[in-house]
């Protein structure tokens, strides 16, 4: 439990792009836009949606302007010409001036290649959630042999502004490359029929494309899914598309990718994405109807399970961090679910050829650089969440000489992606080239602030360090760290570094796994210190101990790089820690620093007593601001 979970943690690997970094200059030329928002009452529904779409064009030195076209409830499109500024990051994150509200802020992402801008309002006090997708526009002149092939697409629209209409819908079609659509059909659900299952042919459907990538798409109105004319603005190959209704009242956004030409399978789906959620939950007989807008990233093995990190936004703000199942045809369609559905076809996979992939070797299937999620089930009557979700791959930027990779900042034990912030007291794990000329170990506690002529400054404070090698370096974050960025910098030798940016949180749970990848059984003992596992499986009622990191500040406080404290404990100080086995609560009995430890939490908490037996019962960890989901745990009779 000690040096192998807490010292040796395995490096991942992800899709390289080739070296690169981010600034203002990485974003520069058109970009099609649609930014969706809706506006929400005190009652959790829609006192309105607006959306706006048009040409972006990005001068690659922080600032843009707008051309395009904006509505607002049922009224009609009108004209709309703006300017605003943005501010890239190394790590692709992108802070941008709010086309819809001028004096606050988009949390964006850019996509690898510059391929795509995804963004959503999660930093803004207001009581409107919102989705902003941008494609880059071809730099050359296109026509409708841009648009052919099999795609995927997904849609969601308030029709007038209301959610009493609320639809979303998976479209999937084959354009012809010459205007037409050999076939086009809607799968989806509206909250005015009953939320009950649809499946709907769209005729006539063409389309026509101008020479800069927009053009429209006209559906006819056989089909209330997904009907009228729409603004489409597509990318340079073809890969990926976003639109908008230009009906009057027609508030919606509409994505969608190019799927892949071959046989798919779960093992497909590899890399690192970013990802953009919106979604509506309707009300039901216990709960109220809420509006969700999301930013993050998500990581997939090929698998059938990915790891996610968002900044959610609904009634509040908080940073989740979990794990999805999803399952693959070989038609490049299948589901993306909290847990696995395969009657479900609500997801798909392509955009292959939306980036240059000459740095990398040749590959016999080009991966999925996008996908896209709708929030449909059509073996359920009555489903009443409706949204749209739309990821596009991110690129692993990195540098020379003495480098942290700008993503390569990950919470210790459950190495969430991207977006997942670190917090006081945690212990992280940074990847990078060149950070040390070997690897050393700690040797002593309380923890060295220099091992191996290396050093970490978190925010200007060097941090405690545990292992230093040459590609990783496993440390704990120093418990002053405040705010919500955290600037990190490693010298090595007395060469410094690029300075990295990672979100900060007061906490940002993550419990260790046995298999050391961040998911699968968790590192959770009984009360004898033994590991719980399927040999030795925990029962309800029973208390366990679960190891974890990031549970922020504890009182009373001790200092950086010293063991928990034995007499008295260090008991963490969130005023709302619940730790939830397959969603229902435990009785926690202690949360604080583990004794002997550095940077290590525990939490002793007792099963319910109505928990149904399992070998592998999900584990949340729920804070104030945090909610963690990504182990499990074996429960028997």
């Amino acid at each position: 439990m000690k040096t192998t979970v807490l010292g040796s943690i395995a490096l991942l690997t992800a899709l390289q792009l080739g070296a690169q970094t981010f600034d203002n200059s990485t974003l520069n030329g058109d970009y099609g836009f649609v930014h969706f928002s809706v506006d929400v009452s005190l009652a959790g529904t829609a006192a309105g949606a607006t959306n706006t779409g048009g040409l972006i064009t990005f001068n690659g030195a922080g600032g843009y302007t707008i051309d395009g076209r904006r509505g607002a409830g049922a009224n009609a499109l009108s004209p709309v010409q703006s300017t605003g500024t943005y501010l890239v990051q190394s790590n692709g994150f992108v802070t941008l001036t709010n086309p819809l509200a001028g004096g606050e802020q988009l949390n964006a992402r850019i996509g690898a290649g510059a391929s795509a801008v995804l963004g959503a309002s999660t930093e803004n006090p207001g009581d409107f959630r919102d989705v902003f997708i941008a494609i880059k526009s071809p730099e050359g002149a296109v026509d409708n042999a841009v648009l052919s092939g099999s795609y995927a697409g997904g849609s969601f629209g308030l029709p007038n502004g209301s959610d009493t209409g609320a639809m979303s819908s998976l479209l999937l079609f084959e354009a012809d490359g010459q205007g037409g659509f050999s076939s086009f059909v809607a799968e989806g659900h509206q909250s005015d029929r009953q939320d009950d299952p649809l499946t709907q042919p769209i005729t006539p459907a063409t389309y026509a494309i101008n020479a800069n990538g927009s053009g429209t798409l006209s559906a006819g109105n056989s089909a209330s899914l997904f009907s009228g004319t729409r603004d489409i603005f597509v990318s340079a190959t073809g890969d990926m598309a976003v639109g908008y209704s230009t009906e009057p009242g027609g508030r919606d956004i509409f994505v969608a990718v190019r799927r892949l030409s071959g046989e798919t399978t779960d093992a497909t789906f590899t890399g690192d994405f970013w990802l953009v959620d919106f979604l509506y939950d309707g009300p039901t007989p216990d709960s109220t109807p809420f509006y969700t807008s999301a930013i993050g990233a998500l990581r997939s093995g090929g698998t059938g399970v990915v790891s996610l990190a968002q900044r959610v936004f609904d009634a509040f703000r908080f940073d989740l961090s979990a794990i999805n199942s999803y399952g693959l045809s070989n038609d490049s369609t299948g589901f993306f679910r909290a847990v696995a559905e395969p009657g479900v076809r609500d997801f798909a996979v392509g955009a292959s050829g939306s980036l240059s992939l000459s740095a990398e070797p040749a590959q016999a299937a080009p991966p999925p650089n996008a996908f896209i999620s709708a929030s449909v089930n059509q073996g359920v009557a009555g489903f009443n969440r409706h949204g749209v979700t739309f990821g596009v791959r991110l690129a692993q930027p990195s540098g020379d000489g003495v480098s942290i990779a700008p993503l390569g900042v990950l919470n210790a034990a459950s190495f969430a992606p991207a977006t997942n912030p670190i917090s006081p007291g945690e212990l992280i794990s940074i990847f990078g080239s060149n950070l040390a000329a070997a690897r050393a170990d700690a040797a002593t506690v309380p923890l060295s602030t220099t091992l191996g002529n290396v050093s970490v400054a978190v925010n200007g404070v060097d941090a405690p360090l545990l292992v230093v090698t040459p590609n990783q370096i496993n440390l704990q974050v120093p418990f002053a760290a405040t705010g919500d960025e955290a600037t990190i910098t490693v010298t090595n030798d007395g060469v410094a570094s690029n300075v990295v940016e990672v979100p900060l949180a007061r906490t940002s749970p993550g419990i260790f796994s046995i298999q050391q990848t961040g998911f699968g059984p968790g590192v959770i003992t009984d009360a004898n210190f033994r590991l719980i596992n399927e040999q030795n499986p925990a029962s309800a009622g029973q208390t366990v101990i679960i190891f974890l990191t990031g549970m922020g500040p504890v009182n009373p406080p001790f200092p950086d790089g010293a063991a928990g404290p034995v007499n008295p404990l260090s008991r963490t100080v969130d005023p709302s820690t619940l730790v939830l086995f397959a969603n229902i609560p435990g009785t926690i009995i202690f949360s604080g620093a583990a004794p002997n430890f550095v940077g290590l939490y525990q939490i002793n908490v007792t099963l319910p007593s109505n928990l149904a037996p399992g070998p592998a019962v999900p584990i949340a960890i729920l804070t104030q601001e945090a909610f963690a989901d990504f182990v499990d745990i074996a429960v028997g009779f």
